[in-house]
């Protein structure tokens, strides 16, 4: 039975490679076009970038003439130089906490390295207990998945045993 079984299967395989062969040989080349696409926006100006950036010269130009004068201290104040600017460094408020930590969420360090990540969440960020707990709980979604995966094989294993026994 399983020898007709193994048989079967590498003829079926065959028939799927020869069928997949002929269909990418026979297959016609597709050109999709990009309508409305228009090169012309992707072509730097100069002029109109230095005009979004007049803004944020002028407030560089008043902070330099000011050297005591900090981001906080116009914020307070209300001035109209920080109007469209945002209190952060980086770019689209992508500004994490977890410099500690390279960037990576904890979740992320328990769930990808274990206990190991764990350990390396405390001691990195020194025994912040938030921290650690989110890695923690990566640690266990992780585990769980496991286990079920495994559960979830063995189950269909021994079904599959069963229904196939000599």
């Amino acid at each position: 039975m399983k020898k007709l079984f193994f048989k079967s299967l590498s003829v079926l395989l065959a028939a799927i490679m020869l069928l997949t062969q002929t269909h990418i040989l026979s297959a016609k080349t597709i050109y999709p076009g990009l309508p409305g696409i228009d090169g012309s926006a992707l072509i730097l100006d100069l002029a109109s970038l230095n005009a979004a950036m007049l803004e944020l010269n002028e407030l560089e130009s008043y902070l330099d003439q000011n050297e005591g004068v900090t981001f906080q201290d116009l914020a307070a104040t209300g001035n109209k130089l920080i109007v469209n600017v945002y209190g952060h460094s980086s770019p689209m408020g992508l500004d994490q906490d977890d410099d500690d930590l390279f960037g990576i969420p904890p979740f992320l360090w328990g769930c990808v390295l274990g206990w190991v990540g764990i350990v390396l969440v405390y001691v990195f960020t020194d025994n912040d207990k938030e921290k650690v707990k989110k890695a923690f709980t990566g640690c266990m979604v992780s585990g769980g998945v496991t286990v079920v995966v495994y559960v979830v094989y063995i189950v269909w294993l021994v079904n599959f045993l069963d229904t196939n026994s000599y």
